[in-house]
C-alpha cells in the first residue's frame, strides 16, 4: 500500500488561510465536494467532529492526521493541507499545527484506514519530511516528496 495511491493533486492545498480547527474542517470539505471526494460534506463533518470529541487528532510535531469513516465518502482517499496560519488542534503536544493530512473512507473500511494512519505517522516522525513539505512550492512537488519517502 502505497500513499501517492490515495494522495491526488487535486487533494492537496498549499494556502489554506483558517486559524481554527473548524475552518479547516470546513474549507476542507467544501474543496473536496467540488472535486468530488465527499458526497456529503455536513455528515463528513459530523463524523469527524466525533472522532476529535474522542481524542484530538493532532499528533504533535505540528501535524495532525483528521480521520473519519462517513456515509458522505465513497471511497477511500487522502488529502494534504498546508496552512499559512497556525491551527490549534489541541494536539499532543499542545503545539499548534500547519501540516494536516486528512483520511476520509466509507463506514466499514476496516483495515485500510488504520493502515493509512500508520504509514503517515511512520513516515513523518523521526524525517525530514516535515521541513520539506513545509517548504515546497506545487502540489506536484508534495507528490514527488511522498513518493520518494515511500521508496526509501
Amino acid at each position: 500500500m502505497q500513499l501517492s495511491d490515495y494522495l491526488k493533486e487535486d487533494a492537496i492545498r498549499l494556502d489554506l488561510e483558517t486559524d481554527s480547527k473548524q475552518g479547516f474542517f470546513k474549507a476542507a470539505l467544501a474543496h473536496l465536494h467540488e472535486c468530488g471526494y465527499v458526497s456529503e460534506p455536513e455528515k463528513v463533518l459530523e463524523d469527524l467532529d466525533v472522532r476529535e470529541n474522542i481524542m484530538s487528532t493532532g499528533i504533535g510535531l505540528g501535524i495532525a492526521i483528521p480521520h473519519a469513516q462517513s456515509e458522505g465518502v465513497t471511497t477511500t482517499h487522502l488529502s494534504f493541507w498546508r496552512s499559512s496560519r497556525t491551527i490549534d488542534f489541541d494536539a499532543m503536544d499542545k503545539q499548534p499545527v500547519d501540516l494536516i493530512f486528512m483520511i476520509l473512507g466509507p463506514r466499514g473500511i476496516g483495515n485500510e484506514h488504520v493502515k493509512i494512519l500508520a504509514k503517515i505517522s511512520r513516515v513523518l516522525h523521526g524525517s525530514n519530511l516535515r521541513e520539506r513539505l513545509r517548504n515546497t512550492a506545487t502540489p506536484q512537488d508534495v507528490l514527488a516528496i511522498v513518493r520518494e519517502f515511500e521508496e526509501n
